[in-house]
């Protein structure tokens, strides 16, 4: 028999973060209420199509989150981590505040009945990179941490050869912590793309984030 003061301190330290929903660094956390479908593609590394509410097909993108595009470096990387996370796979689709994006495609955080948080576990492994658009921005203090911590534990894109992607202007001097960086990524864009898409150099002498140490 338990007694009452053991009972009560058995309560505080076990039922209590069951039931606060911790996120824990590995994207685990108690899923919210949401729509259950299933994934019946991968598009790529944040976007899928699902089957919702009997037949009815859908694209979803992951909010928050951005992967490289098909031709970047990483891209197959990213697509297939999610393919391993979530194709075929029951998950559960929670809105923040926008239904859909311009293409129609619905948003959403998106989860495993485990409690895996997708759009979180590829940032943690570096298939991802933090992407905020108002005013769907209830998860991106966290999504900004996990990426923090991805880069300065080189996961994923992050530890690899080429340091950025170049299909678009993705980046300024402020996702990078020190000039080499900066002109890793300004040297790897100019070769990729030949030019400098980021605008990492804005003197045009081929020197990117001459402010950063």
């Amino acid at each position: 028999m338990i007694r009452p003061r053991a009972y009560f301190w058995f309560c505080l330290l076990f039922l209590l973060p069951l039931a606060c929903g911790e996120i824990s660094d590995s994207g685990r956390a108690t899923v919210p209420p949401g729509d259950t479908a299933q994934v019946t593609s991968v598009i790529d590394g944040d976007t899928i199509e699902v089957r919702l509410g009997g037949a009815a097909a859908y694209r979803v993108r992951y909010i928050g989150v951005d992967t490289p595009e098909r031709g970047d470096f990483y891209y197959q990387e990213a697509k297939t981590a999610n393919e391993n996370l979530v194709l075929n796979q029951e998950v559960i689709l929670v809105k923040d505040v926008s239904e859909t994006d311009r293409f129609g495609r619905l948003l959403r955080y998106v989860y495993l009945p485990d409690g895996t948080f997708v759009n979180a576990e590829l940032v943690s492994q570096g298939y991802a990179r933090q992407a905020t658009f108002p005013p769907d921005v209830a998860q991106a203090d966290y999504f900004g941490q996990l990426e923090r911590t991805a880069r300065e534990t080189g996961q994923g894109l992050w530890g690899d050869v080429a340091p950025c992607t170049c299909s678009k202007n993705s980046y300024d001097c402020r996702d990078f912590t020190t000039q080499a960086a900066a002109q890793a990524c300004y040297d790897h864009c100019m070769v990729e793309v030949g030019r400098d898409i980021h605008r990492l150099d804005g003197s045009g002498n081929g020197v990117a984030c001459k402010s950063l140490p």
